[in-house]
């Protein structure tokens, strides 16, 4: 609707940073919908917080002291997203299945960012020729920033973009500055009793951070069986129990750690994986839905378990994003029409932060 009144409209299709997604038929339906089918695509994968990097055209994660090649990591083996290109070049061949070439892909390098600053990016960009995709390579938050002021000139000058990026290029994008996590006050509340922790991501790392907290006492573990939550037979007898089993925990003032069972459930094809996918993030939705007492706090743990449990089971249509508990993490405040005004919402990436992360945020809001 907003690209029909003939503004320039900048819609940012927010990703997965490890390259995971639905790229690129995302990008590709926004571009339609905007009247942009002729645009350059921009991705942007670097994640300050979350440890990717885009260095001489090949994407990295940060584990430990190591930087590993995006293709070589677990999320790259992911059931219905798998890939198996770190250069950047390479992935969107492969993920376009050749539509797009290697060759039709460029880059915007550190030099030129460093070096030539925003006048330079933003004659690159307006100079890209028959390129139909372009990243930038960052290192830091810097040189994104310089990369933002440099597409924005190259806009000014009449360049039109589609975007793609992690959460970086938008705080760049968007001119937020920086500040600290949010403090154990910014946090408090005193409604409620227990707090909620809904673990859907499948990821190792959020795996090892499960683990961790419920390493910890004073937490109610409470498991989801996910391959009854597939079967038609058992799913709602499934569904029943474990939502009983949240609101007894909550309303003993407890903190419950709610979780699926770890094995992953695959079918004979990508299509097939989403909609397990999507049967168990439904069963997850359901069981939040029913529950009937109302949690100090909440943190969804995973980027499709966040959203789906606060635009399905909470009914959020609109809520104020209030600052970050940790680094990468970002809280909310839950509107009026939510299911529970006020409640400190925490959205927890599957792939953000260190083993014992989760536990931190957990402690931080007791």
């Amino acid at each position: 609707a907003a690209a029909r009144t003939g503004k320039n409209v900048v819609v940012i299709s927010r990703s997965d940073s490890t390259l995971r997604g639905h790229y690129p038929a995302e990008v590709d339906a926004l571009a339609e919908a905007l009247g942009q089918t002729s645009a350059v695509q921009i991705i942007a994968p670097f994640f300050l917080e979350g440890g990717r990097y885009t260095i001489e055209d090949v994407h990295y994660v940060a584990e430990g002291d190591q930087l590993i090649p995006a293709g070589q990591t677990e999320s790259a083996r992911d059931s219905a997203f798998g890939y198996r290109s770190s250069n950047v070049k390479e992935w969107v061949e492969e993920k376009t299945e050749g539509r797009v070439p290697a060759s039709q892909v460029a880059t915007v390098s550190l030099e030129d960012i460093r070096m030539g600053g925003p006048d330079r990016v933003a004659k690159s960009l307006v100079d890209l020729g028959d390129a139909r995709v372009c990243f930038p390579n960052a290192a830091s938050m810097r040189d994104i920033e310089v990369f933002a002021l440099g597409i924005m000139r190259a806009e000014a000058q009449g360049a039109r973009f589609t975007y793609r990026s992690a959460a970086s290029f938008v705080k760049a994008r968007g001119g937020l500055e920086s500040r600290p996590p949010l403090t154990k006050a910014e946090l408090a509340s005193d409604e409620g009793t227990g707090g909620l922790i809904v673990v859907g991501s499948h990821v190792p790392r959020s795996t090892s951070q499960l683990e961790h907290l419920l390493g910890r006492s004073g937490v109610r573990k409470v498991e989801v069986d996910a391959s009854r939550l597939v079967d038609d037979t058992m799913r709602s007898k499934e569904i029943e129990r474990v939502a009983d089993a949240v609101d007894t925990g909550l309303r003993q003032g407890q903190d419950v750690a709610l979780y699926t069972s770890r094995e992953v459930i695959t079918g004979d094809s990508a299509e097939a994986n989403l909609g397990v996918g999507r049967r168990v993030s439904s069963g997850v939705v359901e069981i939040v839905r029913r529950t009937e007492v109302r949690p100090r706090y909440f943190i969804a743990k995973g980027g499709v378990t966040s959203c789906d449990i606060a635009t399905q089971a909470l009914g959020v249509k609109r809520a104020m994003g209030i600052g970050q508990i940790l680094p990468g993490v970002p809280v909310w405040d839950l509107g009026t029409s939510s299911k529970y005004p006020g409640l400190k919402y925490v959205v927890f990436p599957g792939n953000v932060g260190g083993q014992a992360a989760l536990s931190e945020a957990v402690a931080k809001l007791r």
